[in-house]
C-alpha cells in the first residue's frame, strides 16, 4: 500500500502531465478497440446470416468466390446437370438465382435484386421470412421487397419498381423485420433479371441435401460430376470468411500500432521526466537503505499503473464508440458490424498492461542504477 501511495502521490503532483499521458493511452487503445470490433462484428454477422440459410450447399462458377459473385456466368445447362443428377448426388432441392445491383454501394439508394425461379418463395431460401403483407410469392412482374428497403424507400404495395429503362416491377409483398440482409433485398422472378443483363446464366444455385447425406460429401461429389463449377458448404463459406476477415485484422491492428506506439512513448517520456526531478529523492531513498530493485518496481508500477487505467478507459471509450456504429449500421443496413467482445477486450487490456511494461522498463532501469552519491548532490 505504500508503494501504491508513493505512485498516487508523484502522478499527483504532475495532474497535467499525468492526464495528458493518460489520454494518449485511453485514446490509442479505443482506436484499436473500434478498428479490431469490426472483425469481431463481421465474424458474428456473416454467422448469424448464413444460419438462417436454408440450402446447405451453394455452388458457384468455377474461380468465384460467394462473397463475390461478380456477372452471371453459372449456365443453364450446368443448372439443368444438377437437377438430373439429384438423386445420384443426394440432392433434395436445386434453386438458381442471379443478383443485381443497382444503386451503387451506398445502402441508402441501393437496390438489391434476387432473382428466384417463377412461382417460388424466397422462403425456400430463407426459411426465417414472415409476410408482412400482400403476396410471399412474387409473380411474372412483380417483387416482394424487404422491410427496412420498403421502410427507407417508402415502397407500399403497388408501388412501381423500375429494374431498367424498359423493365417495371410492382411491389405484391412486403415481409416483417428480419434483423439481417434479407431485410434490403427486392425478391423477383429471375427471368426479369436476366432480361435486364441481357444473359441467361445465373449467378449461383442453392443445392438442399437430402437426408442421410453430408453436405460436404455432396459439395465434393457435385464438384467431381459437374465441370467447372465450385460448390461451397456454409462452413467453407465461413472458413473463407474468416480468413478473410483475419487478413482485415492485420491490417486494422497494424494501422492501430501507431497510436500504440504514440501511447508508449507519452508514458515513456511521463516517467523519465519523473525519474529526471526525483533524483535527488531516490537517492534519499538509497540512503536510507531502500534496494535497487524496490526503486525498480516502483518506477515500474507507475508507468504500469498508466497502462492498466488507460487500457481500462479505453476499452471503455471503444466500446461505447462500437455501439455508436451498431446504432448507424443497424439504422442503414439492419446488421451490427462491430462487436467488442470477451477476447478482444482481453487482448486490448494486455496490450495495455503490456505497453506500461515497456514504457516503464528503461525509466526504471535508470532509476534503479543511480549512484547513491552522485543523486544526493543534484540540485
Amino acid at each position: 500500500m505504500e508503494v501504491l501511495a508513493l505512485i498516487y502521490r508523484n502522478l499527483r503532483a504532475r495532474p497535467v502531465r499525468s492526464i495528458l499521458t493518460l489520454l494518449g493511452i485511453v485514446v490509442s487503445t479505443a482506436s484499436m478497440v473500434l478498428f479490431l470490433s469490426f472483425g469481431e462484428g463481421l465474424r458474428k454477422a456473416l454467422g448469424a446470416e448464413l444460419s438462417t440459410v436454408g440450402p446447405a450447399v451453394l455452388v458457384l462458377p468455377e474461380g468465384v468466390e460467394a462473397f463475390s459473385p461478380g456477372y452471371p456466368e453459372l449456365r443453364p445447362e450446368t443448372v439443368e446437370a444438377l437437377k438430373k443428377s439429384a438423386s445420384e448426388l443426394g440432392i433434395s432441392q436445386v434453386i438458381p438465382y442471379v443478383v443485381l445491383t443497382r444503386g451503387g454501394l451506398d445502402p441508402q439508394s441501393a437496390f438489391v435484386f434476387q432473382g428466384i425461379p417463377e412461382g417460388l418463395s424466397p422462403k425456400a431460401l430463407y426459411p426465417n421470412l414472415t409476410l408482412a403483407e400482400g403476396s410471399l410469392v412474387p409473380g411474372p412482374k412483380g417483387a416482394v421487397v424487404g422491410s427496412r428497403l420498403a421502410e427507407r424507400n417508402q415502397l407500399g404495395l403497388g408501388k412501381v419498381l423500375r429494374l431498367s429503362p424498359s423493365i417495371s416491377l410492382r411491389v405484391e409483398g412486403i415481409l416483417k423485420p428480419n434483423g439481417g440482409l434479407s431485410d434490403n433485398i427486392i425478391y423477383v422472378p429471375s427471368s426479369v433479371v436476366q432480361e435486364a443483363l441481357g444473359t441467361r446464366n445465373y449467378t449461383a444455385a442453392a443445392v438442399g441435401v437430402r437426408e442421410g447425406f453430408k453436405a460436404d460429401q455432396v459439395a465434393e461429389a457435385i464438384k467431381a460430376r459437374i465441370a467447372g463449377v465450385n460448390a461451397q458448404t456454409t462452413g467453407d463459406v465461413l472458413r473463407f470468411a474468416e480468413r478473410a476477415v483475419r487478413i482485415s485484422d492485420l491490417v486494422r491492428f497494424g494501422i492501430s500500432l501507431v497510436a500504440l506506439v504514440v501511447g508508449g512513448l507519452l508514458v515513456a517520456n511521463t516517467v523519465m521526466m519523473s525519474v529526471y526531478e526525483r533524483i535527488r529523492e531516490f537517492g534519499l531513498m538509497r540512503a536510507l537503505g531502500a534496494k535497487q530493485g524496490f526503486i525498480f518496481r516502483l518506477v515500474l508500477l507507475e508507468a504500469l499503473l498508466l497502462g492498466v487505467v488507460g487500457g481500462l478507459l479505453g476499452l471503455l471509450l471503444g466500446q461505447a464508440a462500437s455501439g455508436l456504429v451498431n446504432w448507424f449500421t443497424g439504422r442503414e443496413v439492419g446488421l451490427a458490424l462491430s462487436a467488442v467482445t470477451f477476447r478482444l477486450a482481453s487482448f486490448a487490456l494486455l496490450v495495455a498492461v503490456v505497453l506500461g511494461l515497456l514504457a516503464g522498463f528503461l525509466p526504471a532501469r535508470t532509476a534503479s542504477r543511480l549512484k547513491v552519491v552522485e543523486a544526493l548532490g543534484r540540485l
